[in-house]
């Protein structure tokens, strides 16, 4: 069976890390063979090499630009330490030098190379409308990517990250929207799926959908006006909400109800640069209510902060930390 572009595009990614790391001739040898066998391996090769050179470059300059503001932090840590203040600071000390010692350039794209195998992307601060080949209309949300594999058979989307509004066109060709959690098989038109951590959520505006996850035979067909949880190990009982709130994201605003503070944060980091940080598992999981507009993420961090009453620290202009 010929291999899709999907999944040229994962060998070639898989073929880049392999060279990464010391290769021995016979690799190389392989790896060339593999690029010369067809042009579309050599493009998906280009490909990958090129978004790292793109996502590195910006990466050390990061590092060189930011690293004395993050000396200065953690020259205040240490100060701290000697003087028994403040212990919870020194978790935000090791998970900032985690960040920058390690992988300090994954602050500006941490998910390149899940990027190299999807078929649409939505950077930080992007909403992006995509039309499929079949009609089907996709509004991705910031932060997000897919990839997708049409053939006779089937119409399969996979969300690799973040969340989508689908309206998908009429067809006897079955629509699967696939993710880690499990799969959304299409019976009507019009819904959202967002994945949060290793579950995801559905929402039905229009027609009808059907959620298979888990060991579950049967899957759990939700009706307009509602909602379902679901993960490795099964689907929730659908629950009735009001989707206007629930997808207020399409139109720039996030509306939240008794939702953990980790949750509506990481919906914030969607739309600025660098990383927010929760330092305390207590202060990840305060629940809390409310609204904001997603064009202005530092008045959504103020709003959370009036709300809970954390301590908010810019370390570096792409890294803000958050704690009790």
């Amino acid at each position: 069976m010929t291999p899709t572009e999907t999944q040229i595009r994962e060998q070639a990614r898989d073929w880049f890390i392999s060279l990464r790391d010391n290769p021995s001739r016979a690799q190389r040898a392989a790896c060339d063979q593999w690029r010369q066998s067809h042009p579309a391996h050599d493009d998906a090769y280009r490909a990958v090499e090129a978004v790292w050179q793109a996502t590195a470059a910006p990466g050390k300059r990061l590092a060189e630009k930011e690293s004395e503001a993050l000396a200065v932090y953690l020259t205040a840590i240490k100060q701290a330490k000697r003087h028994q203040r403040a212990r919870r600071w020194l978790v935000s000390a090791s998970a900032c030098c985690a960040l920058v010692m390690a992988g300090v350039l994954w602050l500006e794209n941490p998910y390149w190379m899940q990027d190299v195998t999807a078929s649409h992307v939505a950077s930080k601060g992007e909403r992006r409308d995509v039309t499929l080949a079949d009609g089907s209309r996709l509004l991705l949300d910031a932060d997000s990517a897919f990839s997708v594999a049409f053939t006779p058979q089937g119409r399969r989307v996979h969300l690799l990250r973040g969340a989508a509004f689908f309206d998908v066109t009429p067809s006897q060709t079955p629509f699967v929207v696939a993710t880690a959690a499990g799969d959304v098989r299409v019976l009507g038109t019009q819904f959202d799926v967002r994945l949060i951590d290793d579950a995801a959520l559905v929402t039905l505006a229009k027609g009808s959908v059907a959620v298979t996850a888990g060991s579950a035979m049967t899957p759990t067909v939700l009706k307009p006006g509602e909602q379902a949880r679901f993960s490795a190990s099964g689907t929730h009982a659908p629950v009735s909400v009001n989707v206007a709130d629930e997808m207020a994201w399409r139109d720039g605003r996030y509306i939240f109800y008794r939702a953990r503070l980790a949750d509506v944060v990481r919906e914030v980091e969607r739309y600025r640069s660098g990383r927010i940080l929760i330092s305390a598992s207590a202060l990840a999981n305060e629940t809390v209510t409310g609204s904001f507009s997603l064009a202005d993420s530092d008045a959504a961090l103020a709003s959370l902060q009036a709300s809970v009453g954390f301590q908010m620290r810019k370390v570096t202009e792409r890294l803000v930390i958050l704690s009790p």
